[in-house]
């Protein structure tokens, strides 16, 4: 990565994330690898005012801009005409500006961080933008792979602190340095000495909450795992997390139901809600053993205290890329056939949450609880195969967290679904993007995929589709070839049989990613690349239709090697052998090939 043009003195990094809690948590490892990489710089934040509280325990922020959420969210659904809601942000926007940033880092995924990752000068962008006529624009090579991630999520291995980290051009951070108050440390050791909690007691922190219904396991399951952990070991305190009246009357709940059943237990548990601000929640989470907990960005904030987790993770959720960043925390997932449901999806009937058996979770934590918070190899196996045996017991799902040697967070199935074909093809995605995006391709070729290979009449099927993909491809760079041959000796206007050729190829590659979902990445990330050239001027078509003719060759490419780790993989099955090349591609009934390159 090479600096940004910039004057004298420290750098300047202005980073745009307009998202909630858990988010900006997850962009902290970021801030500390810019911190690392640049260690003189100033870096500033803007954020939702209705978040920055949460934000004093990050050190190694300069400063924070705050934003009015519903006025910004009021403003882009107004009515009135853009000139009127850029007059009503110019001196927000002048004040930012003010800060005469060397680099803007945008992590705002939707159209209002286009418009601002446009709006607010830089000498130089990475993360999303906007085009002048309005288009989206992707700064830098895992941009465009945010914005296909929610559509293909079942075939993503890259968790988002590490994709956050791409997007910034960064490697993981060495370490995440907090400031935690002395004065926060002391109140939560006094709170526990004054409720019955020794020095030498197990401390299980839980998040009963989420920001939404779908992603909080319900009530009487917490009631049910708390009450077997507190059974099963007198040392045993669980403590209840949470704010806000949702919570309250949650939590409330828990502690009325256990103290209810059993009186004896209810010592033991410890009602918090609403009496930990954000300096002593990381106070609570570094003192604590373990937490339990729903997608939340507690859950984040534990992960940047080096706190063991054990995640509920149902509904919406998809643990590969939702999952706190961290070696050696553990996921419970729903193995329902309709999970992870489409993230904006408002489920009427959501059973998965109750696929999670309490006392499969009580088991798994209770386990943990035996090892330390950073597991060395032998530590790691032993557990993994613990949790093995816990997997025939029903629909419950385990992954478990493992730090690569490149610093990045995976996490692994296992049981049954580390041998499921979207394990397989997010194996070879990783693989893929990795020689791709990256050009990581030292040692990398001769590595064995993990997981599975699917069934040879089901890759068969794949890879015919991805035939015809790289089919589509090609015939795509011969028709801007021929428009660029047009442009080139003078013929004008271009013929318009060559332009609609250029729609219909298009057209079809979206139908394979229909029609073929483990290409859907690879097409519609072809598709993101073709938006985001941001030629507009008339002056340069030329431009224009280069870079249009390098999206179809890149396309090109990475089908041929998403083809070629596919076979690798196949070979590997006994018994398989490499199909032989078929012409034609009579196997796609209803999916005829039209030529529609005309002279």
């Amino acid at each position: 990565m090479t600096d940004p043009a910039r004057k004298k003195g420290p750098m300047r990094i202005l980073i745009l994330a307009l998202t909630r809690m858990g988010d900006l948590y997850e962009m902290y490892p970021m801030v500390a690898a810019l911190r690392e990489t640049y260690p003189d710089s100033q870096i500033s934040l803007v954020a939702y005012r209705e978040f920055c509280p949460v934000l004093g325990p990050l050190s190694l922020l300069t400063s924070v801009y705050p934003v009015d959420g519903p006025s910004l969210l009021a403003l882009s659904r107004s009515p009135g005409s853009p000139l009127e809601a850029y007059r009503t942000i110019r001196n927000w926007l002048q004040e930012i500006d003010e800060f005469d940033a060397d680099l803007l880092i945008n992590l705002t995924p939707n159209r209002i961080g286009a418009v601002l990752g446009y709006l607010i000068r830089a000498r130089e962008k990475r993360g999303l933008h906007m085009t002048p006529d309005g288009y989206r624009a992707h700064y830098g090579p895992f941009v465009p792979y945010l914005g296909m991630l929610v559509k293909n999520r079942l075939f993503n291995n890259l968790n988002l602190v590490d994709l956050f980290l791409k997007i910034a051009c960064l490697k993981p951070p060495v370490s995440l340095p907090l400031s935690i108050l002395p004065e926060s440390r002391s109140n939560i050791r006094k709170k526990g000495e004054k409720e019955g909690v020794g020095p030498d007691d197990i401390r299980i922190a839980f998040a009963t909450g989420a920001s939404q219904e779908l992603k909080r396991w319900p009530v009487e399951r917490f009631l049910e795992t708390i009450l077997v952990l507190l059974e099963s070991d007198f040392r045993t305190h669980a403590i209840l997390l949470g704010s806000g009246e949702e919570d309250r009357k949650r939590n409330g709940k828990i502690f009325g139901g256990i103290s209810a059943l059993r009186p004896d237990l209810s010592v033991r548990l410890h009602d918090w809600t609403g009496q930990t601000g954000p300096d002593d929640l990381f106070a609570l989470l570094e003192q604590s053993d373990l937490l339990v907990s729903n997608d939340t960005g507690t859950m984040h904030a534990a992960a940047l205290a080096g706190l063991p987790v054990v995640c509920l993770s149902f509904a919406n959720l998809f643990y590969p890329e939702t999952g706190p960043w961290g070696d050696g925390n553990i996921i419970l997932y729903s193995r329902a056939p309709c999970a992870p449901c489409a993230p904006d999806s408002r489920c009427l009937h959501p059973v998965c949450r109750e696929d999670l058996d309490p006392r499969t979770v009580a088991a798994v934590v209770r386990k943990r609880l035996e090892f330390p918070r950073t597991l060395e190899t032998p530590d790691r196996e032993a557990l993994r195969l613990f949790l093995e045996t816990l997997l025939p017991v029903g629909k419950t799902g385990i992954a478990l967290s493992k730090r690569e040697v490149t610093g990045e967070v995976r996490y692994r199935p296992l049981g049954e679904d580390r041998e499921s074909p979207e394990e397989f093809y997010r194996n070879v995605y990783e693989k893929l993007w990795r020689e791709d995006l990256e050009g990581d391709l030292e040692g990398d070729l001769e590595k064995p995929l993990e997981g599975l290979c699917p069934e040879g009449g089901d890759i068969s099927q794949v890879l015919d589709f991805s035939d015809r993909l790289l089919h589509l491809a090609k015939k795509g760079q011969e028709v801007v070839q021929r428009i660029a041959d047009c442009l080139d000796s003078g013929r004008s206007p271009v013929p318009e049989n060559l332009l609609s050729s250029i729609d219909g190829v298009d057209r079809q590659v979206e139908e394979i990613s229909w029609s073929c979902p483990p290409l859907g990445p690879l097409c519609l990330f072809f598709q993101l690349e073709k938006e985001s050239i941001d030629v507009w001027n008339p002056r340069e078509i030329f431009h224009l239709v280069k870079r249009t003719e390098k999206t179809y060759e890149d396309l090109r490419k990475r089908v041929e090697r998403f083809s070629r780790i596919v076979r690798e993989g196949r070979r590997a099955l006994p018994g398989e052998t490499d199909r032989a090349e078929e012409p034609g591609m009579s196997r796609f009934s209803g999916f005829e090939m039209r030529e529609r390159i005309g002279q």
